[in-house]
């Protein structure tokens, strides 16, 4: 079997340099071409198929030359690289103010059309606020291109959750569904946060039976809430009441997702969550196996919170690791260097770096990421420990959001091949 991790291309919209930096199995280079934007395409080659990721962001107030617009520009160079590299797409996600997702969704649909991509492939919208001077911030695919040119992930569609992504492997399918909302049937949303994170965890659960699947192949969740701070418990409660009869969590039951819990919102709902489903037949080329806890910290259940550390599909020879959202939690559950930012972007880092450790990696595996930051204080903290330590500056989507507690400062969730 061959297995190796093509070069990853770096492209820098408006800085001239060539960086290379390499190690046992990484390499990639990063050149200028354009201002206002970045795009990152990271790539793990396998024997059937190579993986991708693909970070693109906008740099500044996102002004390219002439006055033009980056989401337009960005959206093109995505499309271009999309169209080349033959990727279809399982995730994508968008991040931005509501006020111009329309005209930006639009950018997407117009550029997708020219390079002859299918626009109809469902989006996830987070209202990630604004770190730089631009309204929008930028977007994450993650999808995979089959070496023979077959088609195997497709949009499907089932009247409790809408439209998702189905990739269909040797023995296995993984089903995505994006921006799950707490709808009624109609379509209306019921009052209150409690009676919305219900209705939104049973549409999941409608949503994966449509699609002969349960909760216990739920393998990665990304809930999002628009006032956080103030009900995180409660989504906790609710959570735990759906997952404990569905046997995920239980001393022998099937182990929690891996989860990321922040703030962010599509629309004028209280909460939303994207789903990763896993479904394997006897015959299954993918393994799928959760860390429950890590050398740095404990099992989140034991503070009342239920998720796992992350989640590993290794697939054809490769791991791909799903990171939960990650902060300055010890074992005990309890957050540490309170008021100090740059001790908790260290310790998320440690946090992070003693996962990808164990699992074989290190923090230059990570292939995508989003760094979610309290404040523009902590976000300058965030960056002078990278600095200063000289830390690899992975792909990342970079946001203002609150943390799940008060005390915490920056959080971050990734993605990493090993």
């Amino acid at each position: 079997m061959k297995t190796t991790l093509i070069p990853n291309r770096t492209v820098l919209l408006g800085e001239t340099r060539t960086l290379t930096v390499e190690n046992a199995e990484l390499k990639y280079k990063s050149s200028a071409t354009r201002e206002g934007c970045r795009l990152e395409v990271r790539g793990s080659e396998r024997e059937t198929f190579t993986e991708y990721h693909v970070t693109a962001t906008v740099v500044g107030r996102g002004v390219v030359e002439g006055g033009g617009c980056a989401a337009d520009d960005l959206i093109g160079q995505v499309a271009a690289e999309m169209a080349k590299r033959k990727i279809q797409p399982i995730q994508e996600k968008f991040y931005g103010r509501r006020e111009v997702r329309a005209d930006v969704l639009r950018h997407r649909t117009d550029a997708y059309r020219r390079y002859g991509l299918d626009a109809e492939v469902p989006v996830t919208w987070i209202e990630g606020m604004p770190l730089g001077g631009s309204d929008f911030v930028g977007l994450q695919i993650w999808g995979i291109a089959a070496h023979d040119g077959e088609k195997c992930v497709k949009t499907v569609e089932n009247p409790a959750t809408g439209r998702g992504r189905v990739w269909t492997g040797c023995g296995f399918e993984m089903l995505h569904l994006p921006g799950v909302r707490g709808t009624l049937p109609g379509g209306e949303l019921p009052v209150g946060h409690a009676a919305q994170a219900q209705q939104m965890f049973m549409n999941v659960e409608r949503g994966l039976k449509a699609h002969g699947m349960v909760y216990t192949d739920v393998a990665r969740t990304w809930i999002y809430m628009s006032r956080l701070l103030e009900w995180y418990g409660e989504l906790n409660r609710v959570r735990n009441a759906i997952y404990a009869p569905a046997g995920l969590g239980a001393r022998d039951g099937v182990a929690f997702p891996a989860s990321t819990g922040i703030q962010g919102r599509m629309g004028d709902e209280e909460c939303l969550v994207d789903v990763l489903a896993l479904k394997r037949h006897a015959s299954a080329s993918v393994v799928a196996e959760p860390v429950r806890c890590s050398p740095r910290q404990d099992q989140s259940f034991n503070y009342g919170s239920a998720f796992s550390r992350g989640m590993t599909f290794e697939i054809e020879g490769k791991k791909t690791v799903h990171l939960s959202g990650t902060a300055s939690i010890n074992t005990a559950g309890a957050s540490t260097h309170i008021g100090d930012a740059e001790c908790q972007s260290l310790e998320t880092l440690m946090s992070t770096a003693a996962i990808l450790e164990a699992q074989g990696g290190s923090l230059r595996s990570i292939t995508s990421a989003t760094l979610f930051c309290k404040d523009q204080a902590s976000y300058e903290a965030w960056n002078r420990v990278t600095r200063l330590l000289q830390l690899p500056d992975f792909p990342k989507v970079c946001v203002l959001a609150d943390v799940c507690r008060q005390d915490l400062l920056v959080e971050m969730e990734s993605v990493a091949v090993i």
